[in-house]
């Protein structure tokens, strides 16, 4: 009679612990649910059903909806596991094994305006406590940007997005990032950005995993075709199109530092860039000063650090059309590897900061070698540079492949050898320049560029004194920058004023 009595007592408290276990989940289902439904009222937001399983630390939210603004937040469902229900008891803290979102879609809706008076954010001020998560996993989530127009801005679509050890507390919401996490990794198979007008971005895979860094066919394409392009530009402005095979990051990190982000990576690998350029000098010239490298560099609205970046096997082609009655002058460089060292922005006002260093080597029209080394300093505000460089033996027939439509100009026999060293900055440049070259004539072309214009062939053949043969050098070759066109005018200024000189 005693052990039964025992058994009913002992079936009777089980039975008073499920009541009271049920009716706590009861009750903090509710808490929880209004609690949910007042923060959801106030973003304009919406779901469909909520589970709360104290006993499993569980709580799941099926379709969900925030609305703020012009932002949109969608997901089909939400759901928080591990959660320790005894820390929250005791100290309020949050501490959640995992936090799993499902089919989540972050738009951005740049059309719509927010009309009501934001206040001056305080966020973070009264928020004592600390929640920690263990992990965190978005599946199939799609971040998409619109412009006013309803048109994509930017779309990307994530098969996996996970954070590791993610931390929020008083501090980390006055930052910019309003959390902290020790690990991430995630895949991407889509990326669209309309970087402006007139190019778009798109890559097919970006892997990123705790500092390496994937990105697979990279490519920034033009929106219209050369004869569309320039309806679209206000004065002269290039047309791009670059793809990139693979790009890799070795042991990328980042920091915000007086809200200025910054960037750090040992090494940098990028594979068969092929960048094509079209240029038509038609239009008026860009009014805009331009900035030389060094410049841009130091102005850089990020702060960045990477040792080194190496190009390998790339492709340039670059067009320019002189004239609307002739077709463009073209000049290509392949089986192009390149070097950058210490491209950095960090540290400027240190006594040992380093100099940009870059070397480079190609083909110019797949036969003549060409090497290259540049080099300026970053934190020097008067924009010092020195570029010297060799060109191997190139005949008429390539020469004559941009001259002729660029400068209405046409050449008989070769170049053997061409070496520059230049130097300078924001406002001259000087240097010396010696060519070798073999039966070397030009022939001046008339306006339409189909016949010679014997009198000033004439004239410069016999400026070069009908030389067969000769290797001359030319010293002191001095040159005025304008800042209206890019470095690469100046660096053509100073080659085209070297070999005048050199020939004549």
């Amino acid at each position: 009679m005693k052990i039964s009595r025992k058994i009913l007592i002992g079936i009777g408290s089980v039975v008073l612990l499920g009541i009271i276990l049920v009716i706590v989940n009861l009750i903090a289902e509710n808490k929880i649910k209004t609690a949910l439904d007042s923060k959801l009222k106030e973003a304009g937001g919406s779901y469909e059903e909520l589970d709360v399983n104290l006993l499993g630390g569980s709580i799941e939210v099926k379709q969900i909806k925030l609305n703020l603004a012009e932002k949109t937040l969608e997901a089909s469902a939400v759901d928080l596991d591990g959660i320790n229900v005894i820390e929250y008891l005791r100290t309020g803290n949050i501490e959640i094994g995992e936090l799993s979102i499902t089919d989540p879609r972050f738009l951005i809706d740049n059309g719509k305006k927010d009309t009501v008076a934001k206040k001056p954010s305080e966020e973070g001020s009264d928020f004592k406590k600390k929640v920690l998560i263990e992990n965190v996993k978005l599946t199939n989530a799609e971040v998409q940007i619109l412009k006013e127009d309803s048109e994509d801005k930017l779309f990307s679509k994530f098969s996996k997005f996970a954070l590791q050890k993610v931390k929020i507390d008083q501090n980390t919401l006055k930052a910019p990032v309003p959390f902290e996490f020790e690990g991430y990794n995630f895949q991407s198979d889509t990326l669209y950005f309309q970087l402006n007008e007139l190019h778009t971005v798109t890559a097919k895979e970006i892997n990123a995993e705790n500092g390496h860094f994937e990105v697979v066919a990279l490519k920034m394409l033009p929106n219209f075709s050369k004869e569309e392009h320039q309806q679209h530009i206000p004065y002269e402005k290039d047309r791009y199109n670059f793809t990139f095979s693979n790009i890799q990051l070795g042991n990328l990190t980042w920091s915000m530092e007086n809200d200025t982000l910054h960037l750090r990576n040992p090494y940098m690998e990028i594979n068969q860039p092929n960048l094509e350029i079209y240029r038509d000098k038609t239009p008026p010239d860009d009014p805009r000063q331009k900035s030389l490298y060094s410049q841009t560099i130091r102005n850089l609205p990020i702060k960045i650090n990477f040792d080194s970046i190496v190009l390998k096997d790339g492709y340039i082609l670059y067009e320019e059309r002189a004239q609307a009655s002739r077709p463009p002058g073209s000049l290509d460089f392949s089986n192009l590897d390149a070097t950058i060292y210490n491209f950095t922005n960090i540290g400027m006002e240190e006594p040992e900061f380093p100099k940009t260093e870059i070397d480079v080597q190609s083909l110019i029209f797949e036969k003549a070698p060409l090497k290259v080394h540049w080099e300026f300093d970053v934190s020097d505000r008067a924009d010092h540079f020195q570029i010297s460089g060799n060109m191997g033996a190139m005949a008429s027939a390539e020469i004559d492949e941009f001259l002729k439509p660029a400068m209405n100009v046409s050449t008989t026999g070769s170049i053997e050898d061409m070496q520059f060293s230049f130097s300078g900055d924001d406002d001259t440049g000087s240097g010396d320049m010696k060519l070798s070259y073999n039966d070397f004539k030009v022939e001046v072309l008339k306006d339409d560029g189909t016949e010679k214009n014997n009198f000033l062939s004439a004239i410069a053949n016999l400026v070069m004194n009908g030389t067969t043969s000769e290797e001359r050098q030319y010293k002191d070759v001095e040159v005025t920058r304008n800042k209206k066109k890019s470095f690469w005018n100046y660096l053509w200024i100073f080659i085209k004023e070297g070999a005048i000189k050199t020939l004549i």
